[in-house]
């Protein structure tokens, strides 16, 4: 019995953007849906026209990444699955294509722990997988919201004739909840155990003491100013101004879109503690200092998004023993926990402390205020004290008050 054909990465990233014509497939199919003779790119078949597009994000190396990975992915599936090429694919592919990612199969040549791309010597890493398992519910959205502006951006430059996921994008914008609720966030508790483990866990191994120092520094800067992981990634010390005895973080945040969030005293403090740790010669940055907003411990170099994510997730499994054995639920949610939901928590706690939903809007950046009304669990405490007497026992019966 013949052996599957084995999964192997296209190298779709910017830099490799020219070699990736090489690696794709073409298959013999009509192209039904490419619109001869009128594109308004410079593209002959499927591999350029990627090319084209993921080249208008080279200046985003997140946006990038995260479209190349989406966009890989697909074409893997449409090599060794579907065996057909972008321009043939049709509604009934995609939703096959949705399926498949919730459980891509056979598991063990699409899902493997998470491994480099290439060895050191330059060679396919034989072990790695595009997927580490099937993507839950939330993951798969967003993998169709990308594809969708992939296929968009096709039709809109006249390379292709439709767009293969145009139907399902629309029943998403009737069917999309006005309702939701932000419950991915960490209560004040959650977030000090993990502060204390931290602590502790720098008492106990002082050959780390530069990650764990930054690992603290992260979590108070990310909760104190809800800052998206990219942008923590992306800016410097410098992008802290003074103006009138009063702090903010200037960032470039989604969509180029630049906004100033103000710094509470609590952040300016860790901030100057952190400084002080790792060598830095003043408590606050200096005029257009470059030292990253979070350094490798060169203090030249700023850690990746990944490696941010890496250690709060680190940070949050330490903190989870704090909970253990006497509150499990508590443990079990901050090993669940990633570095997005300090960024909700941040927003939970600025307004519970009363600022109004127009500045919690615009110190978290949102485009909407619609988004930042997703954080109605702000106000389900005083109507939980407001019910918590309701009892079929006559002795918590309360007389009526007229």
């Amino acid at each position: 019995m013949a052996q599957p054909e084995p999964i192997r990465p296209l190298f779709i990233l910017a830099d490799n953007l020219s070699q990736m014509g090489k690696s794709i497939v073409e298959f013999t199919q009509v192209d039904y849906n490419k619109e001869l003779g009128s594109a308004l790119i410079s593209a002959k078949n499927d591999a350029e026209a990627i090319s084209v597009f993921l080249s208008e994000f080279k200046d985003s190396p997140e946006t990038l990444r995260s479209y190349s990975k989406e966009i890989e992915r697909l074409l893997l599936w449409c090599i060794h699955v579907a065996k057909v090429n972008i321009s043939s694919l049709r509604r009934d592919h995609l939703l096959e294509y949705q399926s498949f990612l919730k459980h891509p199969t056979p598991k063990k040549l699409w899902c493997a722990p998470s491994a480099r791309r290439q060895n050191k010597d330059g060679s396919i890493n034989e072990n790695w997988r595009p997927f580490v398992k099937g993507l839950g519910n939330s993951s798969i959205n967003k993998a169709l919201t990308i594809l969708d502006s992939f296929f968009n951006y096709l039709v809109q430059s006249n390379y292709l004739i439709g767009n293969p996921l145009a139907v399902d994008r629309r029943r998403k914008k009737r069917n999309k909840s006005k309702n939701k609720i932000i419950d991915r966030y960490l209560e004040l508790d959650e977030i000090n155990a993990v502060l204390q483990s931290l602590s502790e866990h720098l008492i106990n191994d002082d050959k780390q003491k530069f990650q764990v120092i930054r690992a603290r520094y992260i979590v108070l800067l990310l909760f104190y100013t809800g800052l998206r992981i990219a942008e923590a990634a992306n800016n410097r010390m410098g992008n802290f101004l003074q103006r009138e005895n009063n702090w903010f973080l200037r960032v470039t945040g989604k969509g180029k879109k630049v906004r100033e969030i103000p710094v509470p005293d609590d952040l300016l403090n860790a901030l100057g503690e952190f400084r002080f740790n790792i060598g830095l010669p003043s408590s606050v940055p200096k005029f257009r200092e470059k030292t990253p907003l979070i350094p490798m411990q060169n203090l030249k170099q700023p850690i990746s998004t990944r490696r941010i994510d890496q250690i709060l997730r680190w940070a949050f499994d330490l903190g989870s023993a704090q909970f253990e054995p006497d509150e499990p639920r508590k443990a079990s949610k901050l090993r669940a926990a990633s570095a997005h939901w300090l960024r909700h928590s941040y927003v939970t706690y600025l307004l519970e402390s009363g600022a109004p939903l127009k500045v919690a809007q615009e110190n978290a950046g949102h485009s909407d205020v619609g988004t930042t009304m997703h954080y109605r669990h702000v106000a389900q405490t005083d109507r939980h004290a407001a019910t918590r007497n309701l009892s079929l026992s006559a002795k918590n019966k309360k007389p009526a008050e007229y």
